[in-house]
């Protein structure tokens, strides 16, 4: 197991703003005092090509399609 973060956004938020927010992120990503924190937290930050909306929903994508069915197994979110 293991706990990741990202960003949502609501339905329906143009494709612009969608880029303009990825965009921020990955040079806030690339600042040296947010790796630094997010390695004293324990944390690990994506690779550059990994660090994309795309990637994102595949990452976000594969984990309901592994967590699905171990929930619905155990009767949780009834």
């Amino acid at each position: 197991m293991s706990v990741w973060a990202g960003l949502f956004a609501p339905k329906g938020v143009s494709p612009d703003i969608i880029a303009r927010l990825a965009d921020a992120l990955d040079r806030a990503l690339d600042e040296a005092v947010v790796r630094e924190r997010i390695a004293r937290l324990g944390g690990s930050i994506p690779a550059k090509d990994e660090r994309n909306p795309a990637a994102f929903d595949r990452l976000v994508r594969s984990e309901i399609a592994r967590w699905a069915p171990i929930l619905a197994a155990t009767g949780s979110g009834k």
